[in-house]
C-alpha cells in the first residue's frame, strides 16, 4: 500500500475564478439553508394530506438532520481525497433527486425516505463549500469570502419560510420540493463548468473505514437521543441508552484515529489550541442560539399576542442584519486579525441574551426589534472571522475535514442546544403556570403569565453559555499573538 501524501495542485486563478467559486459555493448554502426552514410551514398539509400525527410528519426533518448531520465529516475525509469539485457536483445532483422523488412521495414513510437522499447530497455539498472558498481567496482575503458567503446562508433562513408560505397558498404541498428543482440544476451545471479541481491525489486512497463507521455512530447516537428528550425526558432509558451509546463511540473513536494511519478526523489538529479554542467557541455558540428560533416565537405570538404574520417577519430581524455584517466583518478581520472580532460578536451575543431578561408582557415591538438588530449584526461580527480561524489552521490536504467539522459542529451544537431548550423551557413554564394558578389566575391568564420568566430561565442558560464562548474567544486570541 502506497502510504505517500495527497499532493496539492492549485488551480491558476484567472482574477475572476474566486468569485466564480463564491457564487456557485453560496447559491448552493442558500439551498441547503433553505431546506431545514421551507419544509416546517408545511407540517400542517403534510398531516392532512397523509392523515398521520405531528410527530410523525416531523421526521421528515430529523431524519434530514440526523443523516446530514451523521455523514459530514465521513464526506469531508472524501472530498479531501478524491476532490471537493466532485464532492460538490455529485452532491448537488443527489440534492435534486431528492427534490424530484420527495414530491413525488404517495406516502409519508416515502417522503422521510426521499428526504434522507437528499440530506446525503445536501451533507456533500455543505461539508466541501466552505474548504472550496477558501482555497478559492488569497490567505489575506479568506475573511472577506466567507463573510461574503455568509450572506446566503442567512439570506436562506429567511426565504424558506417566505417561499414556502407563498407556494403552499398558491398549489400544494409538492410544490415547495419541484419548484426549487431548476435552481438546483442550474449549481450542479455551475459546479461542474465553474469550479476547478484543487486538489490531486497521487497514490491509493485510502478511507478510514472503521473511523467512518464509528464517527457516524457516535453522531447519530448522539443527535437521535438529544431529539428525544422532549417527548421520554432527559433521564429516560431512552435517552440515558442512546447517549451512552453516543459516549462509547466517541471513546472507541478516539482510540482508533489515534492508531490509523490515514484517520477520517486527524486529532492532531486538536493539538494547535487555536484551532481548538475557536471550535469549542463555534460549538458553544450554537448550543447558546436555539432559545432565539425555538422559544421567542411562543413569547410573540401566545405572550404579547403579536399576529404570527408580524411573528415571521420580527424573526427575520437577525438574519437581516448579520447579512449586513457578516461581510464588513469577514474584510475586517483580514485587516486587523479575525481573533479580534470574534470576541467582539461573543461579547455582544452576551449582552444580548442578557438583554432577552427585559421582555415581558408589555415589551414594545420597536424594542423587540432593535434588540433583535443588535443580536444580528453580533450573529455577523462573529461567524465568519471564527471560521476564518479555523480554516487558517489546518494544511490544505485537511481543509475539507475541516468544513466538513465546522458544519457537524453547527448541527449537532445546535441539536443540543435545542433538546436543552425545549427540556427546560417546558419544565420551567409548567412549574410557574401551577404557581399562577394558586393565585387565582384564570387557566388561559396562567399560561400566557408564565411565559416570560420561563423564558427568562432558557436565557440564564444561554448567558452562562455565551460567556464560555466569550472565554474561548479570549482564549483563541491570546493564543494567537503568540504562535
Amino acid at each position: 500500500m502506497n502510504n505517500q501524501s495527497p499532493q496539492i495542485e492549485s488551480a491558476d486563478d484567472d482574477g475572476t475564478y474566486k468569485w466564480k467559486v463564491l457564487i456557485t459555493v453560496a447559491m448552493g448554502s442558500l439551498m441547503a439553508t433553505m431546506d431545514f426552514s421551507i419544509i416546517n410551514i408545511a407540517f400542517p398539509s403534510l398531516t392532512k394530506t397523509f392523515h398521520t400525527t405531528l410527530p410523525t410528519v416531523m421526521w421528515t426533518t430529523l431524519a434530514y438532520i440526523l443523516m446530514s448531520t451523521s455523514s459530514l465529516m465521513v464526506l469531508g475525509k472524501i472530498g479531501d481525497l478524491i476532490g471537493r469539485k466532485k464532492m460538490y457536483a455529485c452532491g448537488s445532483f443527489i440534492f435534486c433527486v431528492g427534490l424530484a422523488t420527495c414530491s413525488l412521495a404517495g406516502t409519508i414513510g416515502q417522503l422521510i425516505f426521499f428526504r434522507i437522499i437528499q440530506a446525503i447530497g445536501a451533507a456533500m455539498t455543505l461539508s466541501a463549500g466552505t474548504a472550496i472558498v477558501v482555497e478559492a481567496f488569497p490567505a489575506n482575503e479568506r475573511g472577506k469570502g466567507l463573510g461574503l458567503a455568509s450572506i446566503f446562508v442567512s439570506l436562506g433562513f429567511i426565504i424558506g419560510p417566505v417561499l414556502g408560505g407563498a407556494l403552499l397558498g398558491w398549489m400544494n404541498w409538492q410544490s415547495i420540493f419541484f419548484m426549487r428543482i431548476p435552481i438546483g440544476l442550474m449549481i450542479f451545471i455551475m459546479a461542474i463548468t465553474l469550479l476547478k479541481d484543487q486538489i490531486r491525489v497521487t497514490g491509493q486512497i485510502r478511507l478510514d473505514l472503521r473511523g467512518s463507521f464509528i464517527s457516524s455512530m457516535m453522531v447519530f447516537c448522539f443527535v437521535f437521543g438529544l431529539s428525544r428528550v422532549n417527548q421520554f425526558g432527559l433521564a429516560s432509558p431512552v435517552v440515558v441508552a442512546l447517549i451512552g451509546l453516543s459516549i462509547i463511540f466517541l471513546i472507541i473513536f478516539i482510540f482508533v484515529e489515534n492508531r490509523a494511519k490515514d484517520p477520517i478526523v486527524d486529532l492532531k489538529l486538536f493539538k494547535n489550541s487555536v484551532f481548538s479554542g475557536a471550535s469549542w467557541s463555534l460549538f458553544l455558540y450554537f448550543v447558546a442560539q436555539p432559545p432565539f428560533f425555538l422559544i421567542l416565537p411562543f413569547y410573540l405570538i401566545q405572550g404579547i399576542r403579536m399576529h404570527p404574520s408580524h411573528v415571521g417577519l420580527i424573526m427575520a430581524v437577525p438574519a437581516v442584519f448579520s447579512m449586513i455584517s457578516g461581510p464588513i466583518s469577514g474584510r475586517l478581520s483580514d485587516r486587523i486579525g479575525p481573533a479580534h472580532l470574534t470576541t467582539l460578536g461573543a461579547i455582544m451575543l452576551t449582552i444580548t441574551f442578557a438583554l432577552f431578561l427585559l421582555f415581558n408582557l408589555n415589551t414594545s415591538h420597536i424594542t423587540i426589534i432593535l434588540i433583535l438588530a443588535f443580536e444580528g449584526i453580533a450573529i455577523g461580527i462573529f461567524g465568519p472571522p471564527n471560521n476564518s480561524i479555523m480554516m487558517g489552521n489546518v494544511p490544505k490536504n485537511r481543509l475539507g475535514t475541516a468544513s466538513a467539522l465546522i458544519a457537524t459542529l453547527r448541527q449537532v451544537g445546535t441539536s443540543v442546544g435545542m433538546a436543552l431548550t425545549g427540556t427546560l423551557y417546558a419544565a420551567r413554564w409548567d412549574a410557574y403556570k401551577q404557581e399562577l394558578l394558586f393565585k387565582d389566575l384564570t387557566h388561559i391568564e396562567a399560561e400566557r403569565a408564565a411565559i416570560p420568566p420561563a423564558f427568562h430561565d432558557v436565557m440564564i442558560v444561554s448567558i452562562f453559555l455565551g460567556v464560555l464562548v466569550m472565554l474561548f474567544c479570549i482564549y483563541t486570541w491570546k493564543k494567537s499573538e503568540t504562535n
